[in-house]
């Protein structure tokens, strides 16, 4: 019988290597550089600015907006189970709330002056990113999860109407608009 030449398995840890270079392989936020973890750490949030920036409300209203987005980032776990990207995102959200972290305020983010604008271009930015290293799989469950949380902030109240909220609606056209505009961004259409 032969020996092999090199080490136990390293045949395997070249052919895991290269197919995580094409693209093939499913990855977790550490193989991403810290600029790359970022980008991906705030998918989510981007959607949801892009929402509230398009119909901006009361205070408390984009608030809640932002409330809803977080808490579907949290809660959705068992909906990506075999998404191990989003699954690590998740990870060090936990980790870093559970540690006190401060986030950045959501109000701010959405009612800042080009706010849309600024989070279309970065949702953009994270489909590339998904393009050259994600697998197509991973990165279509990863933008299912951003266009989703978009969607828990557009539902996250009523919009319009008048007194004792008559004629109000769940989604307004605006917010519809920036889901269509989310979903593009992501090249999801």
């Amino acid at each position: 019988m032969k020996k092999r030449a090199g080490r136990p398995g390293s045949f395997w840890i070249i052919i895991a290597v290269n197919a995580k270079r094409k693209g093939t392989a499913m990855s977790v936020l550490n193989d991403y550089t810290a600029d790359e973890q970022f980008l991906l750490m705030e998918g989510p949030r981007l959607g949801a600015v892009v929402v509230a920036a398009a119909s901006l409300g009361r205070k408390s209203e984009t608030a809640s907006e932002g409330f809803a987005a977080a808490e579907y980032v949290m809660d959705s776990r068992g909906n990506y189970l075999d998404n191990r990207l989003i699954n690590s995102i998740q990870f060090e959200l936990q980790q870093r709330a559970a540690s006190g972290a401060k986030f950045a305020d959501f109000v701010e983010l959405a009612g800042a002056p080009g706010a849309l604008d600024a989070a279309l271009a970065r949702l953009r930015q994270l489909a590339d990113l998904l393009a050259r290293n994600a697998d197509p799989e991973e990165a279509a469950g990863y933008k299912q999860w951003v266009i989703n949380a978009a969607v828990r902030t557009s539902e996250a109240g009523k919009e319009g109407g008048g007194f004792l909220s008559r004629g109000s609606v769940l989604v307004n056209d605006a917010e519809k608009d920036a889901l269509a505009q989310i979903t593009a961004a992501l090249r999801m259409a």
